[in-house]
């Protein structure tokens, strides 16, 4: 379906008829808004989609990381909020929405019952965005949680020898992987390919030679034109791509899948 026949036909099914017209050439961000402060949080998912698919690729800096923070609150999928606020804090660090990014994946940890991540989010808030209004709150969260914290056990620090290394690279395989993030944190890096297994690809977490950033990559391949078809798959869909040619020297993570 071309772009402007499926811009029309995401404008049909979500936003109101009067608006089809104008929805024609994408919704604005501030109309997504509009829609979430007036409740209508149905329409602006639509809205939102339809700007997406019609404004992001030619969006400025500001409006991207805008239009990743409201995808992250709109969407009903908990692991892709996680992906999009975990974006915003790796992709644009110190921007408008990086500080309430950082907050809401702490507390998205929190209900996960994983406290050491929740308290390295709400950490990273304290440390890196001192003058935020959500710093009070994550204050209080690493007073209230600091005993029940140090009551748990250790988590054991993966040896170099727990690193799995991966198998000889198999006929039709080759060096070209789609990369989509490399993390100096593991634990980021986890919650980045958990949440893109959720979506249904084949993500792995895996470091190279000489390097220690956890790099969380999808897909093998021979030559570069056939990663390209994952990676516009990928880009389609809002994620920043970047293409790997060292495979093949790959080291999977402990206690990683994929």
């Amino acid at each position: 379906m071309i772009p402007s026949v499926r811009v029309a036909a995401l404008c049909f099914l979500f936003v109101s008829v009067p608006s089809v017209i104008r929805c024609q050439e994408g919704a604005t961000l501030g109309e997504v808004e509009a829609l979430m402060s007036q409740g209508r949080i149905v329409d602006a998912r639509g809205a939102l989609e339809t700007w997406w698919t019609a404004r992001f690729s030619d969006a400025s800096r500001a409006d991207r990381q805008r239009g990743i923070w409201l995808r992250g609150k709109l969407t009903v999928d908990p692991a892709m909020a996680e992906m999009d606020f975990l974006r915003l804090v790796q992709e644009f660090p110190g921007g408008a929405f990086s500080d309430d990014a950082l907050f809401r994946l702490g507390l998205s940890a929190d209900l996960r019952g994983d406290l050491r991540e929740a308290r390295g989010f709400f950490r990273d808030l304290v440390r890196d965005y001192p003058s935020s209004p959500r710093v009070p709150d994550a204050q209080r969260w690493l007073t209230l949680h600091q005993g029940e914290i140090q009551a748990l056990p250790d988590r054991p620090i993966p040896h170099a020898r727990e690193r799995v290394q991966s198998p000889a690279t198999p006929p039709g395989q080759g060096d070209f992987t789609v990369q989509l993030g490399a993390f100096r944190s593991l634990d980021r890096a986890r919650v980045l390919a958990g949440a893109l297994r959720e979506s249904g690809y084949d993500a792995r977490l895996v470091r190279t030679p000489g390097n220690d950033l956890a790099r969380v990559r999808i897909g093998r391949f021979r030559t570069r034109a056939g990663a390209e078809g994952l990676a516009r798959e990928l880009e389609g869909k809002g994620y920043e791509v970047t293409f790997a040619t060292d495979a093949s020297q790959e080291e999977r993570v402990g206690n990683s899948s994929g």
